[in-house]
């Protein structure tokens, strides 16, 4: 759905498949470079590639013909001097679909790019600089005697995007708090843009900007009187200030709308103008707690853009999210669970990490085919994706015999098993329901 109307209805299999398009997956060691070159290969209509994004230590290529872009693409890196480690196709995801779909219709917003004014510079190479913005050591924070906080090590270089993952209840709006200075620790280290003293003060609340979960501007204020209020807060230079509320407006598709109520307008469109708010004052250190909470696919894609250009700024951003496809975006992450980060890297090194193998199974029967196995094996390996399960296996050569033994069985026809690579959905539910058996 997309502004009231019902844009397309199928399965998983027939959307992606009314997409007509291919996706890649491309590694390289210069993501900006490469993803400039690219766009440009698309705006002179050179290739059959159609869109391109980046996603953490990777880009994702939508195109017409997976071998001819692919191709075309080892040529341009080529051409361009650019490093080029690995190329691969793999399916496109609904994500792919909704935002084609979309553009096609003429429905994506224009991006405008944020109008700095600070000079920028790369830290990592100032002489005794440290390139951590935030770090935090053996982190707690017991409220009464529940433990919402245990033992939580973090660490965020400058420049670079750290995604906190876990379901509610996991304590990352609680660590995020913490580390910006809105709660107090029970116990552990904080150091924020090279200061481990008055953590609260104005010094160092100039240096960070933060976006919380739930929408923090006054709703019975309009939104240019938010704006301008947070322009004071932040102290942004009067001289610039004009030109800093074109821009939230702007990219928020609000001009001309500057007059009305804060509280009239839809939570995604509210969660655009508090993120503007946020980054005004270009920030140092930014932290957005869950910041694309209800806002549509093509706007998300827009703030994730955004937020890549302040990491390529210099800015450091610590963001916790629901949404797995998007916490690919980040160049590493930990993954929350009661309380305690389980797991931490890179999207690549967190799926590289995770053992054994998974298996797809397509049978007639989904739902009868997943309470089966799981009388069989431990509940945690398995997990229903859509029209199909995901089961991790240790031992695939005894496992895959076995399966189609129990399936045929029990008569429920077997459509498909085959090996699989781990998506960072499939590490998530792994590490946390491994986890969560193991406080048990």
């Amino acid at each position: 759905m997309y502004e009231g109307e019902i844009q397309q209805i199928g399965t998983l299999s027939q959307l992606r498949e009314s997409l007509g398009l291919q996706r890649l997956k491309v590694r390289t060691n210069n993501i900006e470079a490469a993803e400039q070159v690219l766009h440009e290969a698309i705006n002179n209509k050179q290739t059959s590639i159609v869109d391109v994004q980046t996603f953490g230590d990777r880009l994702d290529v939508l195109v017409k013909n997976a071998a001819i872009a692919s191709t075309a693409v080892q040529t341009i890196f080529s051409q361009q001097q650019l490093q080029l480690d690995s190329i691969q196709t793999v399916d496109t995801t609904l994500e792919n679909v909704f935002v084609t779909h979309l553009r096609v219709a003429g429905k994506d917003p224009e991006f405008i790019s944020f109008p700095r004014t600070k000079k920028i510079t790369d830290d990592r190479k100032i002489p005794n600089l440290s390139p951590i913005a935030i770090a935090a050591n053996k982190l707690r924070k017991v409220f009464d005697d529940f433990q919402a906080v245990k033992g939580v090590d973090i660490e965020v270089h400058y420049g670079e995007i750290y995604g906190l993952l876990g379901a509610n209840g996991a304590g990352k709006t609680t660590t995020i708090k913490i580390l910006c200075g809105l709660l107090q620790p029970t116990s552990g280290k904080i150091s924020l843009a090279g200061q481990t003293q008055n953590l609260r003060s104005d010094a160092v609340r100039q240096r960070i900007g933060y976006m919380s979960q739930k929408f923090t501007l006054y709703d019975d204020l309009t939104i240019i009187q938010n704006l301008e209020f947070y322009c004071g807060v932040y102290s942004v230079p009067t001289r610039l200030r004009r030109n800093k509320i074109d821009w939230v407006l702007a990219t928020c598709g609000l001009v001309g709308k500057a007059n009305m109520l804060t509280g009239q307008l839809p939570g995604g469109w509210k969660q655009r103008v508090a993120f503007g708010a946020a980054v005004m004052h270009e920030p140092e250190i930014l932290f957005l707690d869950e910041p694309t909470s209800g806002v549509d696919p093509l706007a998300r894609r827009q703030f994730w853009r955004l937020i890549n250009e302040f990491a390529r700024s210099g800015t450091a951003v610590l963001v916790t999210t629901h949404y797995l496809e998007e916490a690919e975006q980040c160049n590493r992450m930990g993954f929350m669970v009661a309380g305690e980060v389980v797991a931490q890297g890179s999207p690549s090194e967190i799926k590289a990490s995770q053992s054994g193998q998974l298996l797809e199974i397509v049978t007639d029967k989904t739902q009868d085919a997943a309470n089966l196995l799981k009388t069989q094996l431990a509940p945690w390996r398995m997990s229903i994706f859509g029209d199909r399960l995901h089961l991790v296996s240790d031992r695939p050569d005894f496992d895959i015999p076995r399966i189609r033994s129990i399936l045929q069985m029990n008569g429920i026809n077997l459509h498909s098993l085959r090996p699989i690579p781990f998506s960072l959905e499939d590490s998530f539910i792994g590490i946390v329901q491994h986890a969560q058996q193991s406080e048990r």
